[in-house]
């Protein structure tokens, strides 16, 4: 009998919750593409605004630096992967295609977000709708890399003129 009561109070309780581990790849798989597969201008520019920088850490299209949380790749083919499969097939080797040198054509901006929580996105690029302040959050059942994919469309014309 008195084990039974002692037992009562974490009966309605449960197993305790376990804390979530830290991711150990990023938080978020950002992917950023202009639409009917077009190239990316050459002045796109998104910001990442987390937690430990409510700043933002920026990037630029063909503009190397130093990740912080934000580690970018810009992707040279119409599919939007990795170029490198294709430099090497092709015997272009180091600084041929997929370099980033503005020689090339971007169809994708690949990012890995090492926020460890939520973020905020904002994207602008000449002749294309910007994002601004969008909302990169988990989801219930997944907290450690999540696909973000993004759309830039095309500016409206002024129905004016």
């Amino acid at each position: 009998m008195v084990l039974g009561l002692a037992a009562a109070p974490f009966a309605a309780c449960g197993p305790d919750h376990r804390p979530e581990e830290p991711c150990q790849g990023p938080s978020f798989n950002l992917v950023v593409r202009a639409e009917n597969k077009q190239p990316l201008p050459a002045d796109t520019r998104i910001n990442i605004r987390y937690g430990g920088n409510p700043e933002g850490e920026p990037y630029q299209l063909g503009t190397p630096r130093t990740p912080q949380a934000v580690s970018c790749m810009e992707a040279t083919t119409i599919g939007g992967a990795p170029a490198d499969d294709s430099a090497v097939a092709g015997g272009a080797g180091a600084g041929g295609a997929g370099t980033g040198t503005g020689a090339t054509d971007v169809f994708a901006l690949r990012c890995g977000l090492y926020t460890q929580g939520p973020a905020r996105l904002d994207v602008t690029a000449t002749g294309y709708e910007p994002i601004e302040d969008e909302e990169l959050s988990f989801g219930r059942e997944k907290h450690c890399q999540v696909d973000k994919p993004f759309v830039l469309v095309p500016l409206k014309p002024d129905a004016g003129e």
